[in-house]
């Protein structure tokens, strides 16, 4: 199943015409930094990295900064691939009896507030079936949420840079886009994705290359770099440095970080436990991406609490590398592309 959510939800979403072969854009908005990658796909059905790029968010403008990006790029990028993420949306794993994925959309739209906290009139919502042979004419049905202001805020933004806002999702269905593609990729693995963001670390568990369990967790970056001021009693704005490069002061780093890590632990171990009960499935491998993925030590710490595999998350070997994108440089940055890698590849489900 290499394209992994074939015909899956998007928040909004208009048909594009077909243009042959053609670039899609990915578009990751973060409040730090904005990402973008260009992905091809040749008629062989190989995929092609054309560019990739991170641009840092200064003073919190967050359209100077894909303003930048845009300026960077050789072909037009006018209508991107974006997600919203973090408080305001969710995700629901719910049993429903069996029906087409058209009379599933019709039906939940009249009762998406029974598994949402948030008034129908004030959310946009989809879903996607998951498996329509349960037991007692029931199917497995994965829905998602977002808060119209936080959907039309984005859509008014990228207008005022000029870009067609044709397809919004969230963060965690375009992460589930890259994991069927990658190399070494099995069918009946169970695995666990965690994205730590600045604010927000999503968790996802994929089985059969299908997501079964996905929630927020709202502790991130932010809250390492909060530990590292308190404790090195230096400002935010270092914290933030050392985080990225803690240099002669990396055993000094990862101590300040230890209790915020051990609270992602314990919060994740719930997640585990829950999901070990109810799909009687243990997780034996996580991958771990995003940025604040790339503290130090981060990877062998949540594997000493977790007693599982943690592998920080590098697809793009899985794909076909333009000379004009230093290796190098894209595995640094590999753990802050997988959303925008994501969204891009949206264009071809």
């Amino acid at each position: 199943m290499n394209r992994l959510l074939q015909g899956y939800f998007s928040l909004i979403r208009k048909l594009i015409p077909e243009k042959g072969v053609q670039a899609s854009f990915g578009l990751d908005i973060g409040s730090g930094e904005c990402k973008l990658v260009e992905v091809i796909k040749d008629d062989d059905g190989s995929y092609h990295i054309n560019n990739c790029y991170v641009e840092t968010v200064q003073n919190g403008n967050i359209p100077n900064a894909i303003q930048k990006i845009l300026e960077k790029l050789d072909n037009a990028c006018d209508v991107p691939y974006t997600a919203v993420s973090g408080r305001g949306t969710l995700i629901r794993h719910i049993n429903m009896p069996k029906m087409t994925l058209k009379d599933l959309r019709n039906s939940f739209g009249i009762e998406a507030d029974k598994y949402f906290p948030f008034a129908q009139d004030q959310i946009y919502t989809d879903c996607y079936i998951l498996d329509s042979d349960g037991e007692n004419n029931q199917m497995s049905v994965m829905a998602a949420a977002s808060k119209k202001e936080l959907v039309d805020e984005r859509m008014k933004m990228l207008a005022e840079l000029g870009l067609q806002s044709e397809f919004i999702t969230l963060n965690a269905v375009a992460l589930g886009n890259v994991i069927g593609l990658m190399e070494g990729s099995k069918e009946n693995d169970v695995v666990a994705l965690l994205d730590i963001g600045e604010s927000v670390s999503s968790l996802s568990i994929y089985q059969n290359n299908k997501p079964w369990f996905t929630r927020d967790i709202f502790l991130g970056g932010r809250d390492f770099s909060k530990r590292i001021s308190n404790v090195l009693g230096v400002d935010f704005e270092e914290a933030e440095k050392l985080k990225r490069d803690p240099k002669e002061k990396k055993n000094e780093v990862i101590s300040a970080c230890e209790a915020a890590v051990l609270n992602i632990v314990q919060e994740l171990k719930l997640s585990f436990d829950y999901f070990a009960t109810e799909k009687d499935s243990e997780i034996k491998k996580m991958f771990i991406t995003g940025g604040a993925s790339m503290l130090e030590n981060l990877d062998k710490t949540l594997e000493k609490n977790l007693e599982i595999s943690v592998e920080t998350l590098n697809p793009f070997p899985s794909f076909i590398v333009e000379k004009n994108i230093s290796e190098e440089q894209l595995n640094q940055m590999s753990s802050k592309l997988v959303v925008a890698l994501g969204l891009a590849l949206s264009h071809y489900d």
